[in-house]
């Protein structure tokens, strides 16, 4: 089939008016800025135009909820990317509810307005993206977004705030300081304390990084600390990804390519209690 023929076909079996389905047609190929190839059999676009198409047919007859169910994984990233984001931008102007399964985590996080965990059928979480991110509420759903550090420790003690949040002091894993919870917990409490690479503060043995204290202070009341070795190194263009071997306790490391220590370079990590995430171990 053409475009045209492809797009019209959900209004031709439910008998729509020619007219009508004319101008349908042009409106769905406008929205996906593809109404130039109308007339082009499908076969010779390319994949991202094929894309494109597919999302046109789907829009055509003004569907209540539009199911979507890895619409890009055929797509090289560049194009994916690309995509995404016109798909995004498509979906806030017509406003119509998006129901879009995904195993990318990166594509979920900017494509949604609330993003559903799923494992074996069951929900395992359901909030905003960030929510998900930051604050997961099981490890499964923590480890499920990127390589998160998952450390274990024992809670030394809890204060909460008038607005519902606790801060919990913890020890263990070669590592002491504060992190957050969604619950309090009781002094002698294991937990999970969960941490994003990229959230780690690298601080050079001879450029330590802005406030950070002498190597040997103890931690802040608002932050974790650890002292460790670089164990391995890989540069990924605009950042590098470290392992740090902090006393048996291996723990990733995000940061900018030109912020970064060489292997076998000693380092301290220091993490703000804010991007720290205890979990009921």
């Amino acid at each position: 089939m053409t475009v045209f023929d492809n797009v019209a076909y959900p209004l031709s079996v439910r008998r729509v008016g020619k007219a009508e389905i004319r101008d349908k047609v042009a409106a769905a190929l406008r929205l996906v800025e593809m109404e130039r190839f109308a007339d082009r059999p499908a076969p010779a676009l390319s994949g991202g135009q094929q894309q494109r198409v597919a999302i046109a047919r789907a829009l055509v007859f003004e569907p209540e909820v539009l199911l979507l169910d890895e619409p890009l994984s055929n797509l090289d990233a560049r194009l994916r990317t690309q995509m995404g984001d016109e798909f995004r931008a498509l979906q806030r102007r017509l406003n119509i509810t998006t129901l879009y399964v995904t195993h990318d985590q990166e594509e979920a996080m900017a494509l949604s307005d609330r993003v559903v965990v799923m494992q074996r059928g069951r929900i395992l979480q359901a909030d905003v993206p960030e929510a998900v991110y930051r604050r997961p509420a099981s490890r499964d759903v923590a480890a499920f977004f990127g390589a998160p550090n998952l450390i274990d420790a024992t809670v030394t003690g809890c204060r909460s705030d008038d607005r519902g949040g606790h801060t919990l002091t913890v020890e263990g894993a070669n590592g002491r300081g504060a992190c957050r919870a969604g619950q309090a917990f009781p002094a002698g409490t294991p937990v999970l304390v969960v941490v994003r690479p990229e959230d780690v503060a690298l601080g050079l043995a001879d450029v330590p990084p802005a406030n950070a204290p002498p190597a040997d202070a103890p931690a802040a009341d608002n932050r974790l600390a650890w002292r460790g070795r670089v164990v391995d190194c890989v540069f990924r263009g605009s950042r590098r990804s470290l392992t740090v071997d902090a006393g048996g306790l291996r723990l990733n490391v995000e940061c900018p390519a030109t912020r970064a220590a060489a292997v076998g370079q000693t380092v301290t990590l220091l993490v703000d209690a804010d991007n720290a995430w205890a979990l009921k171990a």
